[in-house]
């Protein structure tokens, strides 16, 4: 069957753990190592270090002016997110599922400008699906580990930098812009992008300190999230967006209710989500009203109620129609109710006064220990952020290798327990007969492929000559059968003048078969090919390629998501298959 979104996701966990944790080998005996030769020059230079330190770490309390408490918290929150962000990208089906699941849906609904300035990243996932995940996950374990380490210095502007460009990649590629310019954005489901309220949190905190002592932050904070309410607002309320429909209006919730977690949590969304396909004007305009009282509240009055509110609705919104983010095995965050809480947090009261700094004779003797772990969290840091994924660089500008083709086949080769094949009588493009019959004792590779076609099939078509051509003398032990999978199109000239169009006439045991309409659909019935014909446009059909053994029975099946990129990657493990089952 086709690679497409809400397929089976091959199964890359092992691949992956076993990278992330030869990574994560290196990356901690470079911090041990880091953090002794540190802790042996605080012993010789200590005056020397602490000053190295301050410039690049910020000081720490006790030597100078203590961090706000909002600016602290908010700064250890954004980087635990980013921390989480990474642990979500390290789940199971991220290798295998990421690229097609989560890139390419997300853009397919933009501009075409977009999918062409993200098109080198996606083509990197889709080549190198363990490597490329792995890279990602280090990136934003090391933005976490770097924005929670350094209060200020130099450290601190390359962490909140690098955040902020992060965000703007992950926003336009990973998030196709917040998913704006696709059916259905709006508050409930997290647009404009979870991914711009890190941007807009490491914006606050390269905002002076003297903005977090005083009144000027948390009034830039209810003032900003008011707006982002406000904005959230305007996408619900469009009828283009689909909430003022039954199933629009439902759909934020659907998926909650579907995921398997604790009844007292899911009960509660499957009760809005009745509601909303009962009464969807009712509930879009309660959520209306909602965000604009309290964008309102926030942005007109200085009472600590409405930052309360604000918490509230991003709670609700959080729990009932971002079912918490997290769950489903393929999140890549926890979506945008819970980052633009934090940020709100930073307005409630109390926050603005300054934190109290410990007094230096309070140190204790574990404080020498400070600046070894610091040295030795930065390297860390600095590791996952720049050198995990410069090392990687090589393998992923490399040519695609099997793990693309299992990611990208929904498994790759699956071995088939010795089932037999349907059989058939049909013409080849020759005018020659062809049955399966005739074809014992000999290895037969089967596909199936629509003749006037000039998307996938060819590439499929391409693939298999590919693999056959670096067969050498084996291949006259082999038969390629490609079956006519076009109920419109179904004579000897079709097949005939595909064959010619794409170089095929050269290859002896390459036979693309026509027949009745009515035999053609039994066998692709007999096979579990899926046919659609749609009243614009190409058929829709599925595709795999078959390995059947030389007694006429089917010993294994690739699923082919018919990948440019991949074409190589295809014929070489069509290739391998073949030379392991003739071996």
């Amino acid at each position: 069957m086709p690679s497409v979104p809400g397929g089976p996701v091959a199964d890359l966990s092992s691949s992956l753990d076993a990278l992330l944790l030869q990574s994560l080998g290196w990356l901690l005996l470079a911090a041990a190592a880091t953090a002794v030769v540190v802790w042996w020059l605080a012993r010789q230079h200590e005056a020397r270090l602490d000053s190295w330190a301050a410039g690049l770490f910020g000081r720490p309390a006790g030597r100078g002016p203590a961090e706000p408490a909002a600016r602290r918290f908010l700064r250890v929150a954004l980087g635990l997110l980013w921390i989480v962000d990474g642990l979500l990208q390290a789940q199971p089906q991220m290798a295998a599922g990421f690229g097609r699941e989560v890139l390419t849906p997300g853009l397919a609904g933009g501009p075409h400008w977009v999918s062409a300035a993200a098109g080198p990243l996606v083509r990197v996932f889709t080549r190198h699906p363990v490597t490329a995940d792995a890279a990602t996950v280090w990136i934003q374990i090391g933005l976490g580990a770097l924005i929670i380490l350094s209060r200020t210095g130099l450290l601190s502007r390359v962490a909140l930098l690098a955040s902020v460009a992060w965000s703007l990649l992950v926003w336009v590629v990973g998030e196709g812009m917040g998913g704006l310019f696709s059916p259905g954005a709006g508050w409930l489901v997290g647009a404009p992008g979870a991914v711009l309220v890190y941007l807009l949190g490491a914006g606050l905190l390269m905002a002076p300190w003297s903005w977090w002592e005083g009144d000027r932050s948390a009034l830039l904070v209810r003032r900003t999230v008011g707006t982002w309410l406000l904005i959230g607002a305007g996408l619900q309320a469009l009828p283009w967006e689909g909430f003022w429909s039954s199933s629009g209006a439902a759909a934020p919730f659907a998926d909650g209710a579907a995921t398997r977690q604790p009844d007292v949590l899911r009960r509660p969304i499957s009760a809005v989500a009745d509601a909303a396909s009962r009464h969807p004007v009712v509930l879009n305009t309660v959520v209306l009203a909602a965000l604009l009282v309290v964008a309102a509240g926030l942005w007109l009055s200085r009472a600590a109620g409405w930052v309360v509110a604000g918490l509230l609705l991003c709670a609700a919104t959080w729990w009932l129609a971002q079912d918490f983010g997290v769950l489903g095995g393929m999140a890549t965050d926890p979506n945008t109710a819970l980052p633009l809480a934090v940020v709100l947090c930073c307005a409630l009261p109390g926050w603005q006064a300054p934190g109290a700094a410990a007094s230096p004779a309070n140190r204790l003797p574990l404080a020498r220990l400070r600046e070894p772990l610091a040295a030795g969290t930065a390297v860390f840091g600095l590791g996952s952020l720049v050198v995990a994924p410069l090392i990687t660089a090589a393998v992923l500008l490399g040519p695609a290798g099997p793990a693309a083709v299992a990611a990208d086949g929904g498994g790759g080769v699956v071995p088939i327990g010795h089932r037999p094949a349907p059989t058939f009588a049909l013409t080849d493009q020759r005018g020659r007969s062809v049955s399966s019959a005739s074809l014992r004792g000999k290895l037969t590779v089967v596909t199936f492929l629509d003749p006037v076609c000039s998307d996938e099939c060819p590439l499929i078509a391409s693939q298999l000559a590919m693999a056959d051509r670096e067969l050498g003398a084996l291949s006259a032990r082999v038969e390629i059968i490609a079956i006519d999978s076009n109920p419109l199109f179904t004579g000897v000239p079709d097949v005939a003048a595909f064959t010619t169009s794409h170089g095929l006439d050269d290859l002896p045991n390459w036979h693309f078969l026509a027949g009745s309409a009515t035999d053609l659909q039994s066998l692709t019935a007999a096979y579990g090919i899926g046919v659609q014909v749609p009243s614009v446009g190409m058929i829709e059909h599925g595709e795999g390629i078959y390995f059947v053994g030389t007694d006429g029975t089917t010993l294994a099946y690739l699923g082919d998501g018919a990948t440019q990129e991949l074409t190589a990657t295809y014929a070489e493990t069509v290739r391998d298959e073949i030379r392991r089952l003739l071996a």
